[in-house]
């Protein structure tokens, strides 16, 4: 009800509402109209300027943090760089000098750099961030104020609610044109609080890049302080050839810098210089000592509270922290889990490279391992061609027609032990056009039986492997339609053992439509049936299935089932699903005072699914983010009748760090 009252109330103008409209309009009209920029190139300098105010032993387990959680109070780093932009929000940098006081020239809070470059012609002025005041699609969420002065006028804005999403500030903006000339404003965003101070390239009108900006941020969290001043001129005369790449050279970033340094900033360079010339004259003994302290330190802040990235040469390495917050989760099927993943690569060159992308969880409830190995061979990037081998597993799983085969001769009181099961793949998948792709390969899968002693006792395999070739095809007839894929499986017996024959077919549609101000609504529908089986015993569908390495709220909350009880999955000879949600920012409990100002976006769901021998079921839930995490509630129902409730929940604490 908040919202729709927002939603219907009007702008807030001066008292001369006319002109203050049309003003206002042509500003929207100025930012509507990305297609009149043009690609560029600048010489950008960032001066950036840490403090430390207060830090305790918190500061260890923050990504990215923990070169500053101990040592100096104050630091400073310098970078000069080329900034290359394509169009609105597509901005690439190139550091080729820089220079720092931080222990080993570590990042300390990257994603504040982003800051620095407001998307004014976007709906969000930051990617998945803050929604832009000067972007008509959102001109529900804030109010306006016009002052005039001359041919300037300044326009103010604040938020309608109190929401980490927006800001507030001001505008100085050109009465005849609309365009912003200088910006000032204030805003939260993942855990940073932050005051911007932009003035707008005067050279170039349509120039999505500012010519300066000041940017103080703060964060805050469990009695650490820390706050940073970065410095940013974007239009320095001098360029550099592309072969100065990353080179740390303070004498060189003295020629460079378009002004030179404060007072202050001079002091703690100086220090740093006089404490790195007081340590190569010390002791030997208390030098070895000292590196190896500090290398003890680096092994945990590196491998243990932050990811770990090295390149050498051609080869590439990712790996997520030991201990990150963001990869542990809670479901009600699942319980508590936790998730590492690792990333590694290696190019013979930008044409034809090598990955693999393992994932790895534990469910703490059903104590169970999970893994999927992906090993992709990249072989043509244009079009989307590789070859990809993958090994992983699932729940262990039972049978209902196995079950009852090995009841009537083991009888009612003698429990079927269940099956483990694990999929290899083997797929060549192709982009034969923009819109039409080809994925071909085999699935072998295995099932065996944890205590096969019983299954021998019984007269049955205590193994059941399948082999089978298989051919998806994905469509994209419309740019902006859905998505449409189509899958047929046929196993071949005898076969490396296989003694599953079946035939199958799958397909999906998949639409995701985005509406304005960064609202998308999420449509899906499947179908899969077995039109030959051997026996009935296992089945297994592609798109039909659970999703035990999830991560996060992207990651398929809205297309998946959430309550379904894990033998469904294997135990009828069709399905038909359909799942429809929601997100938006501000959508309900974003309006509640106090509580809705952590709201970042919210979802709502409603699934319905249609198996053998059971009656029509629906799941209905509510969900929403913020900085901290993502939840969602759920409520099944069994045709109309109410059936469990249940929950999920992964933490989302510096996601972007």
């Amino acid at each position: 009800m908040l919202g729709m009252m927002a939603l219907m109330s009007s702008i807030c103008y001066a008292a001369n509402r006319t002109a203050d409209s049309l003003l206002i309009n042509r500003m929207w009209d100025y930012y509507e109209y990305p297609e009149r920029i043009a690609d560029g190139e600048r010489n950008v300098y960032i001066m950036c300027h840490i403090g430390t105010k207060r830090r305790n032993a918190l500061l260890w387990v923050i990504p990215t943090m923990y070169s500053i959680a101990r040592g100096d109070r104050d630091y400073i780093g310098e970078a000069y760089t080329k900034l290359r932009y394509h169009g609105t929000n597509n901005y690439h940098f190139h550091r080729q000098v820089f220079c720092s006081t931080v222990p080993h020239q570590r990042n300390v809070m990257p994603f504040i750099f982003e800051l620095i470059t407001p998307n004014l012609y976007g709906v969000q002025l930051y990617p998945d961030g803050i929604l832009s005041p000067f972007h008509r699609s959102n001109r529900y969420f804030y109010k306006y104020r016009v002052t005039s002065i001359g041919s300037h006028a300044t326009i103010q804005f604040r938020p309608r609610s109190s929401n980490t999403r927006l800001i507030k500030g001001e505008a100085t903006v050109d009465i005849a044109s609309g365009r912003i000339l200088s910006l000032d404003f204030q805003g939260e965003f993942d855990m940073i609080s932050f005051n911007i101070n932009t003035l707008m390239d005067q050279r170039n009108p349509f120039s999505p890049v500012p010519d300066q900006c000041i940017t103080d941020a703060t964060f805050k969290f469990l009695g650490n302080n820390i706050t940073s001043h970065i410095t940013s001129y974007f239009n320095c005369p001098i360029a550099l050839p592309d072969s100065i790449n990353d080179v740390e050279d303070l004498s060189l970033m003295e020629k460079l810098r378009p002004m030179p340094l404060g007072e202050e900033e001079r002091r703690i360079v100086e220090d740093y210089q006089t404490h790195n010339s007081e340590e190569e004259e010390t002791d030997t003994v208390q030098n070895s000592t000292s590196r190896l302290t500090d290398a003890a330190w680096d092994f945990v802040g590196d491998n243990l509270m932050s990811g770990k990235e090295a390149t050498v040469e051609n080869i590439s390495l990712n790996v997520s922290p030991l201990l990150n917050p963001l990869y542990m989760g809670y479901s009600s099927s699942s319980g508590i889990s936790y998730k590492l993943d690792f990333g590694l690569r290696y190019a013979w060159n930008q044409h034809r490279y090598l990955t693999l992308n393992p994932k790895f969880g534990y469910s703490f409830k059903k104590k169970l391992f999970y893994f999927d190995i992906p090993l992709r061979m990249t072989y043509n990037p244009k079009r989307n061609g590789y070859v990809e081998y993958t090994w992983s597993n699932s729940d262990p799983t039972s049978n209902a027609a196995l079950y009852e085969t090995f009841q009537k001769v083991m009888g009612d009181t003698v429990p079927m032990p269940e099956f483990k099961n694990e999929h290899l793949r083997l797929i060549n998948h192709i982009a034969a056009f923009d819109w039409l792709e080809f994925t071909t390969g085999f699935v072998y899968h295995r099932r065996w039986s944890v205590n096969p002693d019983k299954m021998n006792e019984a007269g049955l395999p205590n193994r059941y492997h399948s082999f089978a070739p298989t051919l998806s095809v994905h469509l994209r007839p419309w740019q902006k339609g859905p998505t449409l894929t189509a899958n047929y499986e046929h196993s071949i017996p005898n076969v490396f053992h296989s003694n599953l024959n079946y035939e199958r077919w799958e397909f999906d549609a998949v639409y995701k439509h985005r509406n304005k101000s960064v609202r998308i609504l999420n449509l899906r529908a499947g179908a899969g049936f077995y039109t030959h089986r051997s026996m009935d015993y296992f089945v297994d569908y592609d798109n039909f299935h659970d999703n035990n390495l999830a991560t996060g709220w992207e990651d398929d909350w809205s297309g998946q089932f959430q309550l379904v009880d894990s033998r469904w999955y294997n135990e009828s000879n069709y399905y038909l699903r359909s799942h429809v949600s929601y997100d938006s920012p501000l959508l309900m409990l974003s309006w509640v005072p106090l509580i809705g100002r952590i709201v970042e976006t919210e979802r709502v769901y409603l699934s319905a699914l249609s198996i053998e021998h059971t009656r029509p079921y629906f799941e209905v839930g509510y969900g929403f983010q913020n900085r901290f995490f993502s939840t969602g509630i759920f409520a099944s129902f069994l045709n109309t009748e109410f059936q469990s409730f249940g929950c999920k929940f992964t933490i989302e604490l510096f996601r972007r760090w």
